[in-house]
């Protein structure tokens, strides 16, 4: 935290060499073997695993050098129950991510077994900054989802709704909306869009918009979330509601930190064009404001789509790609409408007749929100500065040196007989 109000997103680079030099130290030092309690490096597992997921540093698509370490504290952390409860449900979130949703799920019901509700909550905030653990329950239903086993999703959503968020920690808004996330994700796309809206409206607390990591996305989150849901009719069809909110959607720039923060449910970028398209629906085809919301919408859904792929042409988020791709094809029938009612404007003039417009739209907000063309060319997928990928076996973020970790042994290696043998991370 103090490296990045110092140094703002460099910061956050530096704080992942921070914490790879740390591990580097425990690998290393002569004097890790002898610790009493090996709890101290807990948190810097928890971290870099984290880090990786975040792409500041870097992995295969196998997801090898994360398992490893996750496979390493989970072992390590055995000495306590809630630090043992942490890393098994972050073991179980990389198995999730993998695909393996029976060893997610497995995982899952060991960590639910050991978890206590009224104790374990204010231990791991204070190790971890995060309860992870209560997090856990709502990306469990995004593995039942993914089973196809919707009912129990929406279950398992409503369970914390009613036992987790009343209690939940108002000042953790990264445990919060992480945990708002995948419940948004199973409500809005399988019926209960209403629910969504008020559950996501109730639980995000004053000044989210304020905050360095998910501040940006709250007000288009719940723009998105008022749209879709049956209530919205009165609230968001008014001339200066369409005008607000195309306003917010051509200037919300998901970077991808933001995107790859919620990869497990969709793509910030996916919202993003479903917002242009909301949007675009309410206005007449030929309106300035609609060719703008459908430029961006369109460059979105474009960026949106790599991102759910891997390097080897792969599907890496099946949810994510699942749920944008209703988005893309709406987008695609908008623009094939809009091509349509081009031509038949090329037909009026042609012919001589006279063709109406919109003259409220035209000649009301769209001259105070209209992109030039050149403008919309450009738009960009982030406009805000990008953290450098890092690797795990760097010294320097700039020199990118590598480095050898020991060569017999692996990061936990001054616990006890671990039962699974590893390469060294120096060969990850």
């Amino acid at each position: 935290n103090a490296l990045r109000a110092l140094h703002g997103q460099a910061g956050v680079a530096m704080s992942a060499q921070l914490n790879v030099d740390s591990l580097k130290i425990f690998e290393n030092c002569p004097a890790a073997s002898k610790l009493r309690d090996t709890s101290i490096i807990f948190p810097v597992y928890s971290l870099v695993s984290a880090q990786i997921k975040l792409g500041m540093i870097n992995q295969d698509d196998e997801f090898s050098l994360e398992m490893e370490l996750a496979e390493r504290y989970c072992h390590e952390a055995q000495v306590q129950s809630y630090h043992f409860a942490r890393a098994l449900i972050n073991l179980a979130e990389i198995h999730g991510r993998k695909g393996n949703l029976c060893k997610a799920q497995r995982y899952f019901a060991i960590m639910e077994s050991i978890y206590m509700p009224t104790e374990h909550p204010k231990l791991l905030s204070a190790a971890y900054n995060v309860d992870r653990c209560a997090v856990g329950f709502a990306t469990s239903a995004l593995w039942l989802l993914q089973q196809g086993d919707v009912e129990r999703a929406i279950e398992r959503c409503e369970y914390v709704i009613k036992n987790i968020l009343p209690s939940y920690d108002e000042k953790d808004i990264i445990g919060l909306f992480t945990m708002l996330l995948p419940i948004v994700r199973v409500l809005k796309w399988n019926g209960n869009a209403d629910r969504a809206y008020e559950v996501y409206e109730k639980y995000t607390p004053d000044g989210i918009e304020n905050h360095f990591a998910f501040g940006a996305l709250h007000k288009p989150m719940l723009l998105l979330l008022k749209l879709c849901s049956n209530d919205s009719s009165d609230q968001c069809n008014s001339l200066e509601s369409i005008s607000d909110g195309v306003e917010l959607a051509l200037t919300f720039e998901p970077t991808d930190q933001e995107d790859i923060c919620a990869y497990d449910c969709w793509s910030m970028k996916s919202l993003c064009a479903e917002l242009c398209v909301r949007l675009a629906c309410q206005l007449k085809p030929g309106t300035p404001v609609r060719d703008d919301l459908m430029s961006k919408g369109i460059l979105m859904s474009a960026a949106a789509n790599q991102s759910t792929i891997a390097s080897n042409g792969m599907i890496k988020h099946i949810l994510a790609y699942d749920a944008h791709s209703g988005i893309h094809t709406e987008l695609l029938q908008l623009a094939k409408d809009d091509n349509a009612f081009a031509r038949g404007i090329i037909h009026d003039r042609e012919s001589g007749m006279e063709h109406l417009t919109d003259s409220s739209l035209s000649n009301g907000f769209s001259r105070k929100l209209v992109v030039s063309a050149s403008e919309s060319a450009n738009v960009k997928t982030s406009s805000r500065s990008k953290v450098t990928g890092l690797t795990i076996s760097s010294i320097n973020l700039k020199l990118k040196k590598k480095v050898s970790f020991s060569g017999t042994s692996s990061l936990g290696s001054h616990s006890s007989g671990l039962k699974q043998s590893h390469d060294s991370i120096s060969d990850k």
